[in-house]
């Protein structure tokens, strides 16, 4: 599981709601951290919190940027299937024994959630904290749900009903056999606004490599790479991210140089990963990639990318074979004070702590 750096401020903003100092709650560094120690934590954060809605109240709180770079390839979906697709594999809930699962009648969408474990003194913490999230996610992502739309928890209710449904503003039932969220599923491939963003099926590839490799590899260099990709054209200097990261810039220095690396390697690293798919896979011109990629200045992204690559980025799309004759205008850089096309259409940027 994965404590993501935006998760920590909503934790912090909902104690001072119920009446209780965030000092007083321990939190590791943001990052990866065992099924164990997130489910000390949680039952820790239930100790302290002493409000049975804690649990609604922080997925209420959360919005898609808070979840990293899970959100952000979320934001950048063509279709609910394809954002309910990421969710399923990717949410930090599932853990090794949890389960989601997608599935369709005629008529309804059907999101189903089984917990990897009980929180002690709330046993329904994490079905809560999903379906929480999940229906602030939609919102987010469609605007007000579909009057149909319910959800169906397999226990009974540990607080009045209207508590549910003030913080899930979606009718809920409880005693079932299973814990279900049930929608129209009219809309389930209908376009979202992503979908007629050109850079928005580039950003959510880019998204879901970057989680695979991050699965697989982890480590500090791994938090890092996260919260670069997710600052979209915003590099944080280090000591934002070490703030975002809760540690000081030596400790952060000392980390990645542990791990064979540097916070200007990986920034350049990252940036060239990133340009190398933008210019290999879109019609993008090179004005449109630099400016993406937070470089004021085009000469400089050139000068940048033939440092890294050996070539300049019009050669090294020649070489690539990507998309010649696409582009609907002659390459040329912006003029002074002027945005490029592509800033002012990327998806929505909302304030992310990935």
């Amino acid at each position: 599981m994965r404590i993501e750096p935006g998760y920590v401020e909503i934790v912090a903003s909902v104690l001072k709601e119920v009446g209780k100092d965030p000092a007083a709650f321990p939190l590791p560094p943001t990052g990866a951290v065992s099924e164990d120690e997130f489910r000390i934590m949680s039952e820790n954060l239930v100790a302290l919190a002493d409000d049975r809605s804690i649990a609604l109240r922080l997925g209420a709180s959360m919005h898609l940027g808070t979840h990293g770079l899970l959100g952000h390839a979320i934001l950048s979906s063509r279709s609910l299937r394809q954002a309910a697709g990421l969710l399923i594999q990717y949410s930090p809930l599932q853990g090794t024994k949890g389960r989601i699962h997608l599935a369709f009648t005629p008529d309804h969408a059907v999101l189903t959630f089984e917990p990897p474990f009980a929180v002690r003194g709330a046993p329904h913490f994490l079905v809560e904290l999903f379906f929480a999230g999940v229906l602030a996610a939609l919102r987010q992502l469609i605007g007000p749900l579909p009057d149909e739309c319910r959800l169906e928890l397999a226990y009974a209710p540990e607080m009045p009903e209207e508590v549910y449904r003030r913080f899930l503003g979606v009718e809920v039932s409880f005693g079932h056999s299973v814990n279900r969220f049930i929608g129209p599923n009219s809309r389930i491939d209908q376009p979202l606004s992503a979908a007629a963003i050109p850079v928005a099926e580039m950003y959510r590839l880019q998204c879901e490599r970057l989680l695979r490799e991050m699965n697989a590899a982890g480590g500090m260099s791994g938090n890092v790479r996260r919260m670069i990709l997710g600052a979209r054209g915003h590099l944080p200097a280090l000591g934002e991210a070490s703030r975002h990261l809760n540690m000081s810039e030596r400790t952060l220095r000392r980390r990645l140089a542990a791990e064979g690396t540097s916070y200007r390697g990986i920034v350049d690293d990252v940036r060239n990963h990133l340009a190398r798919g933008y210019l290999g896979e879109t019609p993008l011109c090179v004005a449109d990639v630099a400016s993406l990629l937070g470089f004021d200045d085009v000469a400089n992204f050139r000068r940048a990318f033939k440092k890294w690559n050996g070539c300049t980025p019009q050669e090294f799309r020649l070489r690539s074979g990507a998309h010649i004759g696409t582009r609907q205008a002659p390459e040329r850089e912006p003029r002074r004070g002027e945005q490029s096309r592509t800033q002012l259409h990327m998806p929505p940027h909302h304030k992310t702590f990935v």
